[in-house]
């Protein structure tokens, strides 16, 4: 079986808000439909398992994702276990400003979803964006 290779994109946004403010908000990730472009659905199916319905390229895709680490005003991760498969982790820095850097990275294949890389990058850059604001309204 030939091996795909995965993708990899990040993008970084400076908040102006507490950092235990801006890590509260991202742990409601079951409204990132409500400001996350591409994502219609977040739902837990128990306290580590969430489904994640996403449209992409016209299509929609269904991933059960697992949070796979989860440290307070740090750090927060995931994997995909059924669907496209992904993985990814958001990061969460305080500067000396007040300010609340929030970095996501995220792995991809390309084959199993998300086939075009620019579409998810200005997805990705749009998203951080919303939440930005969100956090700083």
């Amino acid at each position: 079986m030939p091996q795909t290779t995965l993708v990899s994109i990040e993008h970084t946004v400076a908040v102006s808000a507490p950092i235990k403010d801006v890590f509260e908000r991202w742990s409601r990730m079951e409204e990132f439909p409500s400001f996350m472009e591409g994502v219609r659905e977040l739902s837990w199916l128990d306290d580590k398992r969430f489904l994640l319905k996403s449209e992409a390229s016209g299509q929609v895709l269904e991933s059960v994702c697992e949070l796979t680490l989860r440290i307070p005003d740090q750090r927060m991760a995931w994997r995909t276990i059924s669907g496209p498969d992904s993985s990814g982790v958001v990061s969460f820095q305080a500067t000396d400003a007040g300010v609340t850097e929030v970095t996501l990275k995220m792995l991809y294949d390309p084959e199993t979803g998300w086939s075009d890389r620019e579409e998810l990058e200005r997805r990705l850059a749009l998203n951080l964006g919303r939440f930005k604001a969100l956090v700083e309204g």
